[in-house]
């Protein structure tokens, strides 16, 4: 069985709360829990927080949560691989040692239970050391540019600069919504990007908003009251 971990720390300063903030007229994490909940091959759901609030909205949902994440753990400073090496473990011993993982970011509202099943689906086919939800560009990186010291301009990839775009390679972004992998294969990397095997399952832009500021928010809630009124028109 899988474990879902929910990383939800209080402490966003472009969107305060934003964990909790409402979508849909309820907690966006509200929506993550829910979803998550429906898979059947999730054993437990875990929220891991720093924040009390966030901490008795996520059991509200029925969610599990533990001691509140310290502060080490919940800062700017604290990367996804610290929260794999040193908060995840508790979460594992507790659910007896099941340590494969699906880490959904709290703010994963929009990724239905249908898109996690099949790539879970996906991650049992492959498997791969990490299967991580990822979009395409909406234009090819292989076209870009960096600044130099003078101020000019140089290609980032000088021998793409030739070929026809659809000729350049396919590229693919982390999406910052979720990912399966296990925890001990895990202890050994410095960042789950520089895993060996890295497995990138590809998500519409439907369901993909990487929440980071208010226009962010306003671009997610334009895309969640779309998909609702996309499902209503299903069900008429």
């Amino acid at each position: 069985m899988v474990i879902a971990y929910i990383p939800a720390r209080g402490g966003s300063k472009r969107i305060p709360n934003k964990n909790i903030k409402k979508l849909g007229g309820k907690p966006i994490i509200g929506h993550v829990i829910g979803n998550v909940r429906q898979l059947d091959f999730i054993s437990e759901v875990y929220v891991s927080t720093d924040n009390k609030e966030i901490q008795e909205i996520s059991e509200s949902f029925g969610a599990k949560t533990f001691e509140l994440r310290p502060d080490e753990l919940s800062d700017d400073n604290s990367g996804f691989i610290d929260l794999i090496h040193k908060d995840i473990p508790r979460y594992v011993d507790a659910a007896g040692g099941d340590s494969e993982i699906l880490f959904v970011m709290a703010t994963a509202a929009l990724v239905p239970p249908s898109l996690l099943q099949d790539a879970y689906s996906a991650y049992l086919k492959e498997l791969p050391e990490v299967l991580m939800g990822c979009v395409g560009y909406p234009v090819s990186p292989f076209l870009a540019m960096v600044q130099k010291e003078d101020g000019y301009w140089n290609p980032m990839f000088p021998e793409k600069v030739l070929y026809n775009t659809q000729d350049l390679p396919k590229a693919l972004v982390d999406s910052g919504l979720f990912y399966f992998f296990n925890q001990n294969t895990l202890k050994k990397y410095r960042s789950v990007k520089l895993v060996d095997r890295l497995y990138a399952y590809e998500v519409n832009h439907k369901y993909a908003v990487d929440v980071d500021t208010l226009q962010d928010w306003s671009v997610l809630e334009e895309k969640y009251e779309g998909l609702k009124n996309r499902r209503s028109c299903r069900n008429s």
